[in-house]
């Protein structure tokens, strides 16, 4: 049985209360009748996540917003001396030891938490606690690939990030081109996977082949702004930044391919936007 994951179990047994599913071992997990369709058969296969309740194996049908080896934010619902429980999106709430606390966490507050099985004890846990910008080895990742970011905090370099839910990677402050906020969540772009295996993310795609994305940017501001915009490429790029959320050197990609497809006109400290029929 695969603790803390989503997986493919067959109907074993019915009764009053709900199925017994089993794996290919014949370890079973209880599926509560609330969670079984009246018409399940025997043999047939159910798509379902195994958790623990009260030293039993238990499966359900909702889907936890993170499974073990997952990061993901997470409510507290309800914090005790022992530890605190957090609302991770099934029926049985996740449990964070004091310990496994990085500061008390309190109730009603969001929190980034980690799911892992404890070793000793062989129980789905949560935790606070995590090293920032850790080392990997053969990280399932190119240099442009389109990334989910939850946004953990900002430190001297940069804003740290849990990459696709399961990877810490870093955002350096100098390719941050707008407000962001911890434990929001944002698209990103792998920059580079670093010799000593960090990640670094961007967030925003780099080279021409994204350059489309830039100039709808422009070309949108300039239609709200009745086909102006006081920036060119002598702008500072603190007003590009502050402007489009964009980098001064995609800013000239960007007009670069407008001008020479004829859509704007840039001007000494300006670009205009040029009439279809001009």
């Amino acid at each position: 049985m695969d603790l803390g994951k989503t997986q493919l179990l067959k109907i074993a047994e019915k009764n009053y209360s709900g199925l017994f599913l089993e794996d290919e071992n014949g370890e079973r997990a209880f599926l509560p009748k609330i969670f079984a369709s009246e018409d399940a058969e025997l043999g047939s296969e159910m798509e379902v996540f195994v958790y623990q309740d009260d030293d039993k194996l238990k499966a359900t049908t909702e889907k936890p917003n993170a499974e073990v080896g997952d990061f993901a934010v997470m409510t507290c619902v309800q914090s005790l001396p022992s530890g605190a429980f957090m609302d991770w999106g099934i029926i049985k709430d996740l449990f964070i030891p004091y310990k496994e606390q990085k500061l008390k966490i309190i109730e009603g507050k969001r929190y980034l938490v980690y799911v892992y099985i404890d070793e000793i004890l062989g129980l789905i846990t949560g935790t606070t606690k995590f090293k920032r910008n850790p080392q990997y080895e053969d990280l399932p990742f190119r240099k442009g690939d389109k990334v989910h970011l939850i946004l953990m905090g900002e430190g001297e370099l940069g804003w740290n990030v849990v990459v696709n839910k399961k990877f810490i990677g870093l955002i350096y402050a100098s390719d941050v081109y707008k407000k962001l906020f911890p434990l929001s969540e944002e698209v990103g772009f792998i920059k580079a996977i670093r010799e000593d295996g960090k990640i670094d993310v961007t967030l925003q795609p780099e080279g021409y082949d994204n350059i489309d994305e830039y100039q709808q940017v422009i070309l949108d501001r300039l239609e709200q702004n009745y086909g102006l915009l006081y920036l060119s490429d002598k702008s500072e790029p603190e007003e590009i930044k502050q402007e489009l959320q964009m980098s001064k050197k995609n800013f000239k990609k960007a007009i670069g391919g407008l001008y020479r497809d004829k859509k704007i006109e840039i001007l000494e400290d300006k670009i205009r936007l040029v009439d279809e029929g001009e």
